[in-house]
C-alpha cells in the first residue's frame, strides 16, 4: 500500500504537470513546449494493467505535438523489481505517443537516489535505460514569492523538501491566490509535512484550522500513525547513541523551546503577509534572529488581532524595536 508521503508527491505531480519540466530544467533539461499534459497512468492499451506509473506528462508544443513524454516515478525506497516494470513503462508511453520518454524519479532518500541512478542492462549487448533522478537536495529552493506564484506546486514541493522558515511561509503566500478547492488541498499538503510544533502554531493562529480537502482528511489519520512509528524508532535509536539519561533531557528541551520558537516566526511571516505588509530584508532578519518567546507569541497575538495593514505595521515595528 502506497505510504502517505508518497500519495501526497504523487498527488503534486498529478494536479499540475508543469513541475515535471520544471524539475528537468533544474537538471539542465530543457524541452522547449507550450503546455504540460497530465496523461492517464494506465497502460493497458499495449500491456497488462498492473502496469501504472504513479504519473504521466505529455509537453506538447503549439500545433498540440507531442514533444517529450515524462514518467514521473515517487520512490521512497529501494525495490529491486522496478528494474523490470520501468522499462516497460518507457517503452510503452513511446509507441503510444512516437516521442522521447524521460523517465523522472522523485525520492526523499539519498540512498534511494544512488540506487535509482544507476543505468538499468537491458541486454547484454550494451542496451541500457537510465533514469533521471532527482532528490530533495536537487529540489529548487524558491523563496521568491513571484517565483513561486509561476508555479505554486513547486513552491510546494520545495516547503516540503527544505525545512526553511521561509520557504514555507513564501509557499503559503504562494498558494493564496488559487481557486478554494486548490488552495485548501495544498495548504494540506504543507501543514501535514511540516513538524508538529510549527504545524500547530500555524494552526492555531489560523482560527483553529482543520483540514478540509478531500485528500488530507482521507490521508492525515495515517500520516499521524506513520508519523509516531518513525518517531519512536528515531527516539529509541537517538537514546541508545546518546547513552545518558541527562543529555536526552537537555536535547529534548532545547528541541521542544527550539521548535516553538521555529513555529512562531513562521506564524509571525505569515500574518504579517496576510495583513499585507511589505516585509524588508531588515524586517525578515530580524524576525529570524528573535529568540524570545514572550515577544513572539505577543506579536503573534497583536498581528491577528491588528484591523489593517497599517495597524500591523505599527505592531511589529514596536515588537522589532524592542
Amino acid at each position: 500500500m502506497p505510504s502517505f508521503r508518497h500519495e501526497i508527491l504523487v498527488e503534486l505531480f498529478r494536479s499540475r504537470g508543469e513541475i515535471a519540466a520544471a524539475l528537468l530544467h533544474a537538471q539542465g533539461i530543457v524541452v522547449a513546449h507550450t503546455r504540460a499534459e497530465v496523461g492517464s497512468i494506465d497502460l493497458s492499451q499495449v500491456v497488462s494493467t498492473e502496469y501504472r506509473a504513479d504519473a504521466v506528462v505529455v509537453l506538447r508544443d503549439a500545433e498540440d505535438r507531442a514533444v517529450t513524454g515524462v514518467i514521473v516515478e515517487i520512490q521512497r525506497q529501494i525495490e529491486p523489481h522496478k528494474h523490470l516494470t520501468w522499462p516497460v513503462y518507457v517503452t510503452t508511453l513511446r509507441a503510444k505517443l512516437a516521442c522521447p520518454v524521460i523517465l523522472l524519479v522523485v525520492t526523499p532518500e539519498d540512498k534511494v537516489a544512488a540506487w535509482a541512478r544507476a543505468p538499468i542492462a537491458l541486454g547484454s549487448h550494451g542496451s541500457y535505460l537510465t533514469p533521471m533522478v532527482v532528490g530533495f537536495a536537487d529540489i529548487p529552493e524558491v523563496r521568491d514569492l513571484a517565483e513561486a506564484r509561476r508555479l505554486p506546486e513547486l513552491a510546494v514541493l520545495s516547503a516540503m523538501a527544505h525545512p526553511d522558515l521561509h520557504i514555507a511561509v513564501t509557499a503559503i503566500d504562494a498558494i493564496s491566490p488559487l481557486p478554494p478547492d486548490q488552495r485548501a488541498l495544498y495548504l494540506d499538503l504543507i501543514l501535514t509535512m511540516l513538524p508538529a510544533s510549527v504545524r500547530c502554531v500555524l494552526e492555531a493562529q489560523m482560527e483553529g484550522y482543520k483540514f478540509t480537502s478531500e485528500f488530507a482528511l482521507r490521508h492525515y489519520g495515517q500520516g499521524r500513525q506513520e508519523g509516531r512509528q518513525e518517531g519512536r524508532q528515531e527516539g529509541r535509536q537517538e537514546g541508545r547513541q546518546e547513552g545518558r539519561q541527562e543529555g536526552r533531557q537537555e536535547g529534548r528541551q532545547e528541541g521542544r523551546q527550539e521548535g516553538r520558537e521555529d513555529g512562531l516566526r513562521i506564524a509571525v511571516l505569515a500574518l504579517a503577509r496576510a495583513k499585507h505588509i511589505l516585509l524588508t530584508d531588515d524586517d525578515l532578519a530580524a524576525i529570524e534572529s528573535a529568540t524570545n518567546q514572550g515577544v513572539l507569541t505577543e506579536l503573534v497575538s497583536a498581528l491577528g488581532n491588528a484591523r489593517d495593514a497599517v495597524a500591523a505595521r505599527a505592531v511589529l515595528d514596536q515588537a522589532l524595536a524592542r
